[in-house]
């Protein structure tokens, strides 16, 4: 009798693309050769449109999901042209099953965004952990665990989190910028000491963070231009980490002038990421006081 690990018995599967089609793969790994069907669900009420997880993807099969015939992709109805239905994608063969990624808003046109700096009022940081909060549910992550008190959040805009005292200097090394659409939140890019810049290095760290519905509109180029913009004369350099395997992010990285610095480890888990860095410019004949020397800039 061949005995299937427990974990083997659940579907597996993502959604990942929303617009003007839906995208994913779904497989169970206990029946590798079954194709499993999907329910896309449109709006509300919604509108039921039902697929096969049928089509060949290399990725998956590269990625030791079955033979890799796994993928689904069901196009946006016509009759909802020019709206933003949100799109919940659910498994027939078993129910209460919701693939990860979802629920998502399709959005054809991105429209109207604002950045700007994040607040230390209590709402403001508030709607911070909810769009934190969201992300990390969308991911199948533990809110608990993943995302910051708005106490946390707090001391790390004004340098609370490394002892000091007051607030007169709290944006001198450290930022939270934000990106907002029709008053919601879509995406956020934090600069700051911290992993993976070293102490001393005179480097600060990034991390960039755009829901999926708005990702492929260019705005994480933005966003991350707007941070170069903000570091500039306040460091010598950003550097961030990405996993190996996020070619979008990479490519982006590397078109905005990163290079790579080799591997690094995750402090929390120790899972491997490319760390990168781009030299940011600074006012003609000024200094950076790293802590450890003095880099001259001409």
């Amino acid at each position: 009798m061949t005995i299937v690990p427990e974990g083997c018995l659940d579907p597996e599967g993502c959604v990942d693309m929303v617009g003007h089609r839906v995208s994913g793969w779904a497989w169970l790994p206990a029946e590798p050769g079954r194709r499993l069907r999907v329910e896309v669900l449109f709006g509300n009420p919604p509108m039921l449109v039902e697929a096969l997880a049928d089509q060949h993807r290399p990725d998956l099969e590269s990625a030791g999901k079955g033979d890799g015939q796994h993928g689904f992709a069901v196009p946006l109805p016509d009759s909802l042209a020019g709206r933003e239905p949100v799109v919940d994608v659910r498994l027939t063969d078993f129910p209460g099953v919701r693939l990860r990624g979802t629920p998502r808003r399709a959005i054809l046109t991105l429209g109207l965004v604002t950045l700007r700096a994040i607040r230390t009022m209590d709402g403001d940081l508030r709607r911070l952990r909810g769009f934190l909060a969201g992300m990390v549910r969308l991911n199948g992550g533990c809110v608990d665990t993943a995302v910051p008190s708005v106490a946390d959040l707090h001391a790390w805009l004004t340098g609370r989190d490394t002892g000091r005292n007051g607030e007169d200097d709290c944006w001198t090394d450290r930022c939270w910028l934000v990106a907002e659409r029709g008053g919601r939140m879509v995406g956020h890019c934090r600069i700051g000491p911290g992993w993976p810049a070293p102490p001393g290095s005179g480097a600060l760290a990034l991390g960039i963070e755009l829901h999926p519905d708005i990702r492929g509109f260019g705005l994480g180029r933005q966003l991350m231009l707007a941070a170069h913009r903000w570091a500039a004369g306040r460091c010598a350099r950003l550097e961030l980490a990405v996993l190996p395997h996020n070619a979008h992010a990479l490519a982006l990285y590397r078109a905005l002038g990163y290079v790579d610095l080799g591997p690094a480890a995750l402090p929390e888990t120790g899972e491997i990421h490319h760390r990168m860095a781009v030299a940011l410019p600074a006012p003609h004949g000024s200094v950076w006081h790293t802590g450890r020397s003095v880099i001259l800039v001409n």
